[in-house]
């Protein structure tokens, strides 16, 4: 059979072959896709593509070409400029809010507790957001500038007073927490550079037992992963503190991550943690762990911490906004 039609082939002209491909493969599916589209022209290549001899080519006869008896030949004329805008009409004036009323009337130190308040712990200093000194002292706006910071460095803390390391005895201060003593609420080491990590250890040891302490402050007092670790487990037995400030300290990842997951156990006491301004960051996934802690915790409403995660960022705002939220639905709930 393929004898025969080879034989048959082989008497057909051009002309008749390619009528009969039109007939038996009209779409060419048979052919590869190589030799599916021959050349289209007969006429020689002139060159390679050149774009300016193709434009005065096609300038030139769209010249010589007519359309019609009223054609007019296009000429390209120059854009005109744009109409002048008056300079009132440019600024946009932003639609006046019942807050902008409220707002005007609030001095420097009400704007830095109000930012305080809702979180915004990047605009206010320490000393601010504890009201240490006043907001005249920091800056002309009240608010920190912090143009210049890069959020890597760690700063060292002033706390609104100098250094006190010839007042203070920590041993006392210890003994008196080992002994709950139910005068002492409040432990306050910022920035005293007598603090050895071996004060820290028996402090941390002594607040286990201790039923009084509601503020306990150690900022600068080089405060590391093994005493975050000690104070997380703390948190997780604790029932009376209230307000930890471990801010320009020495806590890595570990030291982060075991807090976090302190704030996510049994503890529904404390409502204020400050970490902001440690010797190295916690990256990315720290910070994401943190946020998701948080998200089982319903008490802390004041976080000091500087995130470097947009995602981290946003989900932590959501959270203390969300305990905010409870907290008002409380004092609400007295009244009625």
């Amino acid at each position: 059979m393929d004898e025969i039609d080879d034989t048959l082939l082989s008497g057909l002209s051009e002309k008749d072959l390619n009528e009969l491909s039109e007939l038996i493969d009209p779409d060419n599916q048979l052919l590869p896709p190589s030799e599916r589209l021959p050349p289209q022209t007969t006429k020689k290549p002139t060159g390679p593509y050149d774009k300016q001899k193709l434009n005065d080519h096609l300038k030139k006869a769209a010249e010589m070409s007519t359309v019609g008896e009223n054609y007019i030949p296009f000429i390209k004329k120059p854009a005109p400029p744009p109409p002048e805008v008056p300079i009132f009409a440019t600024k946009k004036v932003a639609p006046k809010t019942e807050f902008d009323d409220m707002l005007q009337f609030l001095d420097e130190n009400d704007l830095a507790e109000l930012a305080s308040e809702l979180g915004l712990h990047g605009v206010i200093d320490q000393a601010q957001s504890r009201g240490d000194v006043p907001v005249a002292a920091h800056s002309r706006t009240g608010l920190r500038d912090t143009t210049d910071y890069d959020g890597a460095t760690p700063r060292s803390y002033k706390g609104g007073e100098e250094e006190t390391t010839t007042d203070i005895n920590v041993d006392e201060i210890i003994a008196s927490v080992l002994a709950d003593n139910p005068s002492v609420t409040e432990v306050n080491l910022n920035n005293v550079s007598k603090v050895t990590s071996e004060n820290l250890d028996q402090l941390i040891e002594a607040l286990v037992t201790n039923t009084h302490i509601s503020k306990l402050q150690l900022a600068n007092t080089r405060l590391k992963d093994s005493h975050a670790l000690a104070l997380a487990q703390l948190l997780t037995t604790n029932t009376t503190m209230l307000s930890l400030n471990l801010e320009s300290n020495r806590i890595g990842r570990e030291g982060i991550k075991a807090l976090s997951k302190a704030l996510a156990s049994n503890n529904t006491t404390l409502r204020e943690l400050r970490l902001v301004n440690q010797y190295q960051g916690a990256g990315a996934g720290a910070e994401m762990d943190f946020a998701k802690c948080l998200e089982k915790n319903n008490t802390i409403i004041k976080l000091g911490y500087s995130f470097t995660y947009p995602a981290a960022r946003v989900l932590v705002d959501k959270y203390l906004t969300r305990n905010l939220d409870f907290e008002r639905q409380k004092r609400a709930s007295v009244y009625v």
